[in-house]
């Protein structure tokens, strides 16, 4: 399930019109529908935050992380922007060194980015393998 289709259906669930919950994050109810069907792949921080709060839900759980998130569950390698972004804010730990600003990167950087970082979990991971 993509972050969009999450944003619905939470949405949904609570009983929120598109028209009031893009008036409460700001935006447009056709930018909201753009987020919701993936049309919009690269939501601004700020939104996403808002969102959180509207929706009750972490930012975990709009990225569709699951907790028990393990070198198996990840994948070979990135090659979408949406893949390697949802990768990335699902790592709470990046956002506490920061240094990077999503917004400014490029489609293509996002997908190095979130692969450098799968890199080094596998690389850390064989390290400490038993």
């Amino acid at each position: 399930m993509t972050v969009g289709e999450r944003i619905k259906k939470r949405r949904k669930e609570m009983g929120i019109s598109s028209q009031v919950l893009a008036k409460k994050l700001g935006v447009s109810p056709s930018t909201l529908y753009r987020y919701e069907t993936s049309g919009i792949e690269k939501i601004p921080m700020q939104i996403m935050e808002k969102l959180c709060r509207e929706l009750s839900m972490t930012s975990a759980q709009l990225m569709g992380n699951d907790p028990g998130l393990n070198e198996a569950a990840l994948p070979a390698s990135f090659s979408s922007p949406t893949e390697a972004m949802e990768f990335i804010i699902r790592m709470p730990m990046l956002a506490s060194y920061g240094g990077y600003d999503p917004e400014s990167m490029s489609e293509e950087e996002i997908v190095s980015f979130a692969n450098d970082i799968l890199e080094q979990l596998k690389l850390v991971s064989f390290k400490y393998a038993r």
